[in-house]
């Protein structure tokens, strides 16, 4: 039957119209992309104008599981590199294929109160020479360890697997940052709120050296893989350069051993002090800071600054270099320009092949991957963490280098993995953290009222810094915030 004209009572099916099936398909992928993210209400908003818009399009199929609208995207833009002649970056193929398969953690399992927030919690070891009276010998045992620092001025050192406090050691100002030498495991640096740095020896318990050349915060520090290295940053716009000279004490200087003593690395202690051989000062507070692995360079950012600057450093043994502590700097832009939409905040190494992790001040946390001494960005991870004017990002990578752990203001722990998906959330800290011991009841906890206070009581929802550590062949996530609490995640 034909219509008469002007009769409008005849509808076009999908069939009857030109691209009708490009146009359901381009809309079926845009609503399972929705979807799969958790857009509810955009979801609904999109449905109903499209339905409105092009009468027979189908948006309650989904798209066939094979298909996402990432990789029409991924698909368009390989084809547009490839009609660019734009070769693949180095590294790009090894990166992409560190697929996440070790099973996440997905419940805090333990809860350590502190009296105030905590500020930085790190994995490492804790090195113990004690004598023991059953074997007439000294013992000396390096101990799995979580190390913190607080409000309260405190460097705790936990015991990574019975949770125990090893050691409580305070200072005369909070500590912001601590490093630990690559090889002498006993020696810690420490960057204080007041600007200074301490040389600390956790087997004596005593602090070796005190310098103060900065004169407000020092918000990061780090220690070369030589050794050779300390890097201080602080709020005072400078990037102080010390160096390490190391001697190991002979003849009356030494530790004795008794009879039969087998000799280790505790037996003795070597002296170390360090030397402040160069200052940089910036235009901005700089934020962020990592030696390459190599020790030939430091490499820091600084904030509203869109360049990634590397400082050459000097042969510790040779002789002296014009080129010593030149610097250089790599445009983090990818068109190239100098507009400033971005500040790092945070590097750190991936664990697996030769990049810089990078993490943004933008309102959502990103991360960027780049090659060492290059502007190419590999990679951005969208992380979803949302963040907030004076938020300090963190991340800790899982020991195989395809996800990272992210930390974020609303309490929740995300797991984000090299294509960019959140693979695990787990509510850690503040009013998302899990009820503890010695709570409100369920019933109770329904109640408005009740609510309100346990969020009160729990504080803020800010977590400050993660770390991830490998227990009994198992991934175990450490947190720690602003809700005064250090917690595991397993």
């Amino acid at each position: 039957m034909v219509a008469a004209p002007g009769d409008s009572s005849t509808k076009a099916t999908p069939t009857s119209v030109p691209g009708q099936s490009v146009i359901t398909r381009s809309h079926q992928l845009i609503a399972s992309f929705l979807e799969a993210e958790g857009y509810t209400d955009t979801l609904a908003a999109f449905r109903r104008e499209a339905s409105a818009a092009f009468e027979g399009v189908d948006l309650l199929t989904p798209a066939e599981a094979s298909t996402d609208l990432r990789e029409v995207v991924e698909d368009y833009l390989t084809s547009r590199m490839h009609a660019l002649a734009i070769p693949p970056a180095p590294l790009e193929d090894e990166l992409l294929r560190l697929k996440l398969e070790a099973p996440l953690p997905t419940k805090v399992i333990k809860t350590i109160r502190d009296g105030t927030n905590v500020l930085t919690c790190r994995r490492g070891v804790l090195p113990k020479r004690e004598w023991n009276g059953a074997s007439g010998r000294f013992k000396s045992e390096f101990l799995p360890a979580i190390f913190t620092t607080a409000v309260d001025r405190t460097l705790k050192v936990y015991s990574s697997e019975s949770y125990e406090l090893l050691h409580s050691q305070q200072f005369p100002s909070p500590v912001l940052s601590i490093a630990v030498h690559p090889r002498h495991l006993r020696f810690v640096v420490a960057g204080m709120m007041e600007g200074s740095l301490h040389l600390l020896d956790l087997v004596t318990l005593d602090v070796v050296q005190k310098e103060k050349d900065h004169n407000k915060f020092i918000v990061r520090t780090a220690w070369s893989d030589d050794g050779h290295w300390i890097a201080s940053i602080g709020y005072d716009r400078t990037v102080n350069i010390y160096q390490v000279l190391e001697t190991r004490p002979t003849g009356d200087g030494a530790n004795a051993l008794l009879d039969g003593e087998e000799p280790d690395e505790l037996a003795s202690t070597p002296k170390l002090s360090i030397v402040l051989r160069h200052t940089h000062e910036c235009k901005s507070n700089p934020e962020a800071v990592i030696f390459l692995p190599s020790s030939s360079h430091l490499v820091f950012a600084c904030r509203d600054d869109h360049i990634l600057h590397y400082l050459s450093l000097p042969s510790p043994t040779g002789p002296s270099s014009p080129t010593d502590y030149t610097l250089t700097g790599y445009n983090l832009n990818e068109n190239g320009d100098a507009w400033v939409s971005f500040s790092v905040l945070y590097i750190t190494l991936h664990p697996k092949l030769p990049l810089l992790s990078l993490q943004t001040s933008t309102e959502n946390s990103r991360i960027l991957l780049y090659p060492f001494h290059s502007s190419q960005r590999l990679l951005t991870l969208f992380t979803t963490a949302e963040q907030g004017e004076y938020s300090t990002p963190r991340h800790a990578w899982l020991p195989d280098g395809s996800a990272a752990l992210v930390n974020s203001e609303d309490g929740i722990l995300r797991v984000v993995d090299l294509q960019g998906k959140v693979r695990q959330r787990i509510p850690a800290h503040g009013v998302a953290g899990p009820v503890e011991e010695g709570e409100d009841d369920a019933a109770e906890g329904r109640l408005e009222r009740a609510r309100l206070r346990r969020e009160a009581d729990r504080g803020s929802s800010v977590v400050k810094d993660v770390a991830v550590i490998e227990r009994d062949g198992h991934l175990v996530f450490v947190s720690c915030g602003f809700d005064k609490t250090l917690r595991w995640a397993a």
